[in-house]
């Protein structure tokens, strides 16, 4: 009898679990983070991500295609890849209208250093990060397209959560782990 009374409770638990996820995942991105990511499309990968690719990426993009790249950076190595888990995280910071600053613009050279590539089945998203002024860009190149679609964003209010994935994505990289959450010039 208590089998069977556990059994029911895990049973409730893990169906209000799973019911709570998705409707976290219907609800999805507003319509302005929706119109800045480029539509349907790059929201769908983010949403259904399976898989994320991790990479440490060169600051600056070439003038000629170089091979290997994340978001049209040249790819300098590549950690670990990671779960959809992680993946979900990373589409939460992404879906969230408070992660950017939309009314202000910075001055400093966007330079990143990591990249994450977002699997959806055959199809994917670049997420690259630079950490000298908080922002990031998302890019993708659409199907029979030869030009890569590129969104650039400030995520200053997002910056500890996405040093945490970084580190948790590069445990054994010196650089990555010793990212501060807040930026030692502001």
């Amino acid at each position: 009898m208590k089998t069977m009374k556990l059994a029911v409770a895990a049973a409730l638990l893990f169906g209000a679990a799973a019911a709570t996820w998705a409707e976290e995942e219907k609800k999805g991105p507003s319509d302005k983070v929706k119109a800045w990511l480029g539509g349907e499309r790059p929201v769908g990968i983010i949403a259904g991500v399976m898989k994320v690719e991790v990479f440490r990426v060169f600051p600056e993009k070439p003038t000629e295609p170089m091979g290997k790249e994340c978001g049209g950076y040249p790819i300098i190595s590549t950690g670990k890849e990671q779960t959809r888990e992680f993946g979900l995280k990373l589409a939460a910071i992404v879906f969230d209208e408070k992660t950017y600053d939309w009314e202000k613009a910075k001055k400093c050279k966007f330079e990143p250093g990591v990249g994450f590539r977002l699997w959806r089945e055959k199809d994917w998203v670049d997420v690259v990060l630079c950490f000298h002024c908080d922002e990031l860009e998302i890019s993708t190149i659409p199907p029979g397209e030869k030009e890569r679609k590129v969104s650039h964003e400030d995520f200053d209010a997002a910056r500890a959560a996405l040093v945490k994935l970084c580190k948790e994505a590069f445990p054994d990289d010196k650089e990555i782990q010793g990212l501060k959450d807040k930026r030692e010039d502001k």
